[in-house]
């Protein structure tokens, strides 16, 4: 059970990683969209 319950965290922490990576895509592309909505 215990070396499940590692397992499954060290899963959760690659998917929580790849979420935060997403985000800051998008929060990127956001803020270049209205960079250019600007000019």
């Amino acid at each position: 059970m215990a070396n499940s319950k590692s397992k499954h965290r060290r899963v959760q922490m690659k998917i929580r990683q790849h979420w935060k990576k997403r985000i800051k895509k998008q929060k990127e592309a956001a803020k270049a969209a209205a960079e250019g909505k600007k000019k």
